[in-house]
């Protein structure tokens, strides 16, 4: 388990529902896939390591809960600006996603 972190750090985190409107494999890398995500309105880039999980095709038009408002990152050579959530287990990865239809951009609480 991770070491706690006070509840007020907690809170800054702006997390929300996106959909990956567009997803294809970065050139070169065998891992990294470029998502296009919709925050409600505002499109945001994303570099996941999904490429052994997940075909990009099967990705688009996804809702997935991410972070939005974490500094962006270089990785590979592109930009990342939001951080998608995922379950890891083993060397099993879910995307973690609502279960209802919801808007893209709704706030997760």
């Amino acid at each position: 388990m991770a070491d706690k972190i006070p509840f007020e750090d907690f809170i800054k985190l702006d997390c929300r529902v996106g959909r990956i409107v567009e997803a294809e494999m970065v050139p070169d890398a065998k891992k990294l896939v470029k998502l296009k995500i919709d925050i409600g309105g505002t499109m945001k880039q994303s570099i996941a390591g999904l490429g052994e999980h997940y075909r990009p095709e099967d990705l688009r038009s996804k809702l997935v809960a991410v972070i939005t408002n974490l500094q962006p990152r270089k990785i590979f050579g592109q930009e990342s600006e939001v951080m998608l959530l995922a379950a890891l287990d083993a060397n099993v990865v879910s995307l973690l996603r609502p279960d209802r239809d919801v808007s893209a951009g709704s706030k997760i609480t």
